[in-house]
């Protein structure tokens, strides 16, 4: 399911980038003028995430003349013998890998939900929250916006917002995924996550807000 703000308008490239070797599942998100925006890709451990992206980024160029940008390819690898997941893989490994998330409660009341997320560094420990009402698709927003607020107490970061988060299905399996806008001095910048659901969805948000993360800060 897409938002109203969010196309999908070049599914031969997500064909063609189906059948790159390893690669499970694809999904291509695309602004108004047809160019990609987001790319995330579903892949076995075969080989290294950033030989996934390259791969992404050559067939691009050869065979539809489409200039990628490493930033906006997410990448979540499997292990091959048992389906399992493996930790999702950015193409810019970064500090906040160091960051794990220790807990995430939810509380409702009514038609609100509050959600608590704590995580945890080598030296700290923060805990971030948001509430809002529960509707169809808003949990996740709320999840990934406790993610964020989370963050921000560890990492110095621009003004960041939650565009969007929610739990999709890519080759039969579940992915959350998300975007962050940042406003920096630069202009609006857009990042993603995404990340194999294990058990919990929120836990899956949670985990693509640090997957988009780690594509947006330094080393």
């Amino acid at each position: 399911m897409t938002s109203p703000t969010t196309l999908r308008l070049l599914p031969e490239l997500e064909e063609r980038l189906r059948q790159l070797t390893g690669v499970q599942a694809v999904r291509v998100v695309t602004g108004p003028d047809r160019k990609p925006i987001e790319i995330h890709v579903l892949a076995m451990r075969d080989k290294a995430p950033k030989q996934v992206v390259r791969d992404v980024q050559s067939l691009a160029m050869a065979e539809f003349d489409l200039e990628i940008d490493h930033r906006i390819v997410s990448v979540v690898q499997l292990d091959g013998g048992n389906g399992a997941e493996a930790e999702a893989a950015s193409a810019v490994p970064v500090a906040v890998n160091r960051v794990t998330i220790a807990a995430i409660a939810v509380e409702s009341a009514g038609a609100y939900a509050q959600v608590m997320v704590t995580l945890g560094s080598a030296n700290n420990s923060v805990t971030g929250t948001n509430r809002g009402p529960v509707g169809a698709g808003n949990r996740a927003r709320i999840v990934a916006r406790a993610t964020l607020s989370a963050v921000a107490q560890l990492v110095d970061l621009d003004a960041a917002e939650v565009d969007h988060a929610q739990v999709v299905t890519l080759g039969g399996r579940e992915v959350a995924v998300c975007t962050l806008n940042f406003v920096t001095q630069h202009g609006e910048q857009v990042v993603s996550g995404s990340a194999v659901l294990r058990n919990d969805p929120a836990d899956a948000v949670a985990r693509s807000v640090l997957d988009a993360l780690n594509r947006r800060l330094p080393a």
